[in-house]
This record gives C-alpha cells, structure tokens and sequence, in this order.
C-alpha cells in the first residue's frame, strides 16, 4: 500500500524506499524554519526531530502531504471547503475551482443549501430551476472524469434540513451507484431537532431567504429533468424517520449539527460554516483548508519489568509538540491551484492533529474498549494533547506570529496569542493507518485477522500483532483460535479462553 500510495517514483523507474520517504518530507517541512531566521543548527535539530517521530511510528502526516512535500509536485491538503452560490456563474466557477483541486488530491465539501428550490423563477432565463439536486448530479459526473494520483477524490453534499427540496435530497442516494462520487450529510437544526422531539404532530416548513413554504417533492421525467412540484403536508419527525430509514438501509445520509458547530466557531467574525471535509471531521468557512496529521498512540507505551504497562507521556508530549510545528510549517509550503484556497489557508493557518491507534494501545495495556477505564484514557489522553498543541501553538506564535485572521477568533477575545486558529481533529486515517500498521481513529479494530481489498482488487492481509503476541506470552495456540477468527472476526464465542482475554480483544 505504502509503495502504491506515498513513495515517489523517480525519472529513471526507481522508487523511494520508505527512510527516504520520510527524510524528504523531514528536510522540505524543516527548511521552512530558515524562513524565519532559523540557524543552519537549529534547521537540522527540527529535522531529526521531524525525522524521528516518522521513522518510529508515532506520528504521520495525512497522505497529500506524505505524498508531495519535498516533490515536485506542488503541496496540497485533504481537506477544502468551497461555496456554492446561487447563480450560474457561482455554480459553474466552483465547479472548475473543484476540479482542479480534485485533480491534485485534495478531498472536497460543499453546501448545496443556498441553491433555489427546484420551480423557482430564474430572472435571466425567464425559466424555472432545475434545482440543487440536478446540480449535485453534473458536479457528481465531473467528478467522475477525474482520477487524482491514482485514486478518486472524496466530497461531501451537505443540505439544511430546513431547505425546501430536502426530501429529493434525502433521497438521492436511494438508486445504487446514482451519486457515485459524494457522500451526502443533512445539516440539522437546533429548531428540528427541537420539533422532532417535542412537536411531533406539528407540520414541518422549511426556509428560504426568509420565506417559509412547505417541504416539496419533486416530480421528474424519466431522463431526470423536473417537470414540477408538489408541496407536502410533512412532520419533522417523519423526515427524521425518512433520514434513518435512509441511513439504516445504504449508510447515508450521515447528519451534521449545524449549530452546535457554529458555537464552537472559531472564527465567528469570519461568517457562519455551513459544510465540512469528505469524511466529516473538519468544518471550515469557504475556501479554507485543514491539513492534517495523526499521533499513532499505540507507540506510546513503557513495557516497563513487573509492572503493569503505561503510557509514555514524555514522549507523547514531545511528539504532539513536533507534530504541531511539522503541520505549522505544512503551511508554509502549501500551494493551491486556486489562489483563494491558498489565501484562506494562510489566513487562519488551520491544523487538524488527530490520533489513531487508539484501540491498539488499549490492548498493549489490557483495557477493555467500551470499559470506564477505557473512557478515561481516552477523555486523558486527548486532553494531554490538546494542552500539548495548544502550548506549543503559542509559543509559535511568540516567533513567528499569531494567524493573520486573529482579529475575527476568539482568541483575541480571550486574550490569547494563538499561531493556528484550530489544532486538533478526529480524522478517519484510512491510508496511513494501514500505512503504520495500526488501528484506524479512535475505532476499534473490528477483526482480529482479515483481508483487505481495494477498489483496484489489490488484496492485503493482517493479523493483529498485538493479538498475536499476547496468544504467543499465554502459551495458546493461533492455529485453534483462527477458525473462528476468520469465521467471526473475534473471539467472543470462545469461552474456554480466558475472560480477561476475551475483554481486551
């Protein structure tokens, strides 16, 4: 997958080993400290720094930049938020500003939400609106024309649940493989989650510049032109029950709370977020970017004689401050093919410090995961690296200067100096979790001894190392355990081994 994926091919046909993956990557983000009057000695200590964290497994950058830092190729992040407006110039400049981002790798979200509902008059045509859902579907086929280094790009639709075409929305996935190239998220309202769960019976109106009028269903031909409207008599808990109906049979849509982001908005003064990254982790104002990176934790624990393992919280200090300044310095050298990503980018110098190998540092320490004592580690944990970022943010700040758009946040309100605008995320890490070997997010691992297979029909197996190593130090044998390993995944039905055991893995 590495080889696949992240390690460059050079002119001659010869390729990357993984040292010197990770040593350009080290040099090209370390380079940047010159920038601001860094010594050829200080250069080569963050260097090593950037090099070591990487070369040990405790933290990685998302995959743009594994891939292009220190390459020819221009600096790029995962994740950009672009608007959509309610024109057709609006509509159709987005939509080239998406697919020359697509096209150097960059994940994509998108509020359909300001888009007139399907029927409205257009002024200039003189005719009627074909509607936000036609547009997903000619963003979704432009899409699909794009290949980015050697796989498709991810977007994300979001729509207000108060948007009058919110059905055909929630409907637009029904058909397999309609909409193949986005996911689709309902933004939910404090006012419809309110209704749902205390105005059951009352009828639901949706809003549009102010105006209220009924939810619609829209009536299209067969080529799937709209050719009307009719306005219903609908609850909100009957969308609500239409959205789990939806989710329960094919997964989507998935649901974004729109207002419990916009209070924790750090950037209020910048205007409203409306939509969020791919894989839902990042919520950004148009044209900002979050680039991201992960602390692998299942490399933080002290194997200590006798005693019970622990985690390393020197270490885990030390990277998550190294972690920071690498993804600060990401910026620096990030180069967009639309100048407004890059403006924004450096504007709010955005940093999403994530985590992964949550569940298999559980096993190193014989916690169970859906346990108290997981829980607390996880709440300690995450609030350790949040202080960690946050110190060392400030710090930076100190040397190199606070984010230009530090006057909209809330840390000029606070009083607090501040390099990045935000620092920590929760991302998936799909690639590089495969990449390091460990345990995706903060997700359990969901099978102890699998194949897995991408979408090229390329096939990669594993076995959980720490498993294995916990079965070879009790003396049990994976031969009789692998039957039903690879029958169910887990060992849970195996009630002859231990339940301590048992409840670690």
């Amino acid at each position: 997958m590495m080889r696949k994926r992240f390690l460059l091919l050079r002119d001659d046909g010869s390729q990357e080993v993984p040292a010197e993956m990770m040593r350009r990557i080290s040099k090209a983000l370390a380079e940047v400290e010159r920038d601001y009057g860094g010594s050829d000695e200080f250069v080569h200590k963050i260097e090593k720094d950037f090099f070591e964290v990487m070369a040990k497994k405790e933290f990685t950058p998302a995959g743009r930049t594994v891939t292009n830092a220190g390459a020819p190729t221009a600096l790029v992040a995962n994740c950009i938020v672009l608007p959509i407006m309610d024109s057709m110039e609006g509509i159709f400049q987005t939509l080239k500003d998406a697919a020359l981002l697509q096209q150097a790798g960059s994940g994509l979200g998108f509020s359909f939400s300001h888009l007139r509902p399907a029927g409205s008059p257009t002024k200039r045509s003189r005719g009627v609106s074909s509607g936000p859902i036609s547009f997903l579907e000619v963003y979704n086929q432009a899409f699909g024309m794009i290949k980015q280094q050697g796989r498709h790009g991810a977007n994300m639709a979001v729509m207000r649940v108060d948007h009058p075409d919110i059905l055909d929305f929630l409907n637009c996935k029904k058909v397999e493989g309609r909409i193949r190239n986005f996911n689709i998220s309902v933004g939910i309202t404090d006012e419809f989650m309110e209704a749902v769960i205390n105005k059951p019976d009352e009828l639901w109106l949706a809003n549009f510049n102010g105006e209220k009028m009924k939810p619609r269903k829209i009536l299209r031909a067969k080529n799937g032109s709209v050719t009307g409207y009719e306005e219903l008599d609908i609850t909100a808990k009957q969308i609500f029950d239409e959205l789990v109906e939806g989710a329960w049979t094919n997964g989507e849509p998935g649901v974004v709370f729109l207002d419990t982001v916009n209070k924790v908005n750090p950037l209020p003064r910048l205007g409203e977020i409306d939509a969020c990254n791919p894989c839902g982790e990042q919520f950004l104002h148009h044209y900002d970017v979050c680039n991201l990176g992960s602390i692998n934790l299942a490399a933080f624990v002290l194997r200590q004689a006798q005693d019970k393992p622990v985690v390393d919280w020197n270490r885990l200090e030390f990277t998550a401050k190294t972690a920071i300044r690498l993804l600060d310095n990401v910026i620096d050298r990030s180069n967009f093919s639309v100048p407004k990503v890059t403006e924004m980018m450096k504007a709010n110098r955005r940093i999403g410090l994530g985590v992964m190998g949550f569940a298999d540092l559980l096993y190193q320490l014989n916690i169970k995961y859906n346990s108290a004592e997981g829980f607390a580690l996880a709440e300690k944990l995450m609030a350790f690296i949040q202080k960690a970022s946050e110190e060392v943010s400030e710090e930076l700040a100190e040397k190199k200067g606070v984010f230009p758009n530090y006057n909209l946040s809330v840390f000029r309100d606070r009083g607090v100096k501040m390099r990045n605008a935000a620092l920590t995320t929760v991302a998936p890490t799909g690639s590089i979790s495969m990449m390091l070997d460990t345990s995706s997010g903060i997700e359990p691992n969901f099978a102890l001894l699998y194949t897995k297979q991408d979408k090229d029909g390329h096939k990669y197996h594993y076995l959980n190392k720490y498993f294995k190593e916990a079965l070879e130090k009790r003396g049990i044998d994976l031969e009789k355990v692998k039957e039903e390993i690879v029958k169910t995944g887990s060992v849970q039905n195996l009630e002859w081994l231990p339940k301590d055991f048992r409840d670690t893995f």
